[in-house]
């Protein structure tokens, strides 16, 4: 039987871990490919790689920062890895994206300027709306895929994700993702191994399904 553990406290990230932002970049990725491709920023037309690049690396860096300020108590402390990533990463995309749009409308007159950049955009219900369409088809896609994995490595992913999520009564998208595949992360949620060649065992198998992960064709 899986064990499962019932702990009320947020799980706890390894920010020197090299597995954790492996994670991350393969989350954060697509949905940033995402967000980039439906910004329609003139000046980021044909520099999309480098863009989403550059999105990726200081979302990460951001992340990290909140990590650090949440360990000293500094911020609420992190109780699902996936949500506060995403949520940074969006807010950086956003942020770049603005910038960028100024820099594209300095000879519009001041009272456009301010309409167009200053004033909030009336989008962003709809951009939510689009972000959590395709944040469902990739859960979708991605847990059809992984359900097909070898047995070890499979498990050892879903351990990882689980290990890395917070459960309350209302599963996320990419615990419902799951549970159309019958699996329940929930019940992968456990200890890792004391022994170090079980441990050592475990990350291997779980280097090796990231690898996976990061090969198929929509992330």
């Amino acid at each position: 039987m899986t064990a499962h553990t019932n702990s009320t406290e947020p799980p706890q990230c390894d920010l020197c871990s090299d597995t954790t932002w492996q994670k991350l970049s393969l989350l954060l990725r697509p949905l940033i490919k995402h967000w980039v491709y439906c910004s329609h920023v003139s000046s980021w037309k044909g520099q999309e790689f480098d863009i989403i690049e550059d999105i990726l690396q200081e979302s990460l860096f951001r992340i990290f920062k909140y990590a650090k300020k949440a360990e000293c108590g500094e911020v609420p402390p992190i109780e699902m890895l996936e949500h506060i990533s995403m949520v940074i990463a969006h807010n950086c995309c956003k942020d770049m994206r603005r910038k960028d749009q100024r820099l594209t409308r300095l000879s519009l007159d001041e009272q456009t300027f301010v309409h167009q950049v200053v004033m909030p955009d009336r989008s962003d219900v709809s951009e939510i709306a689009l972000d959590n369409l395709f944040r469902e088809w990739l859960y979708m896609k991605l847990s059809q895929d992984i359900v097909k994995f070898p047995e070890k490595q499979r498990r050892a992913l879903l351990v990882d994700l689980a290990n890395m999520m917070h459960f309350d009564e209302e599963p996320t998208l990419l615990q419902q993702a799951f549970l159309k595949q019958k699996i329940r992360l929930q019940d992968y949620q456990q200890s890792l191994p004391m022994n170090s060649v079980e441990r050592s065992r475990h990350a291997s198998l779980l280097s090796v399904a990231l690898k996976r992960v990061g090969k198929l064709k929509y992330v």
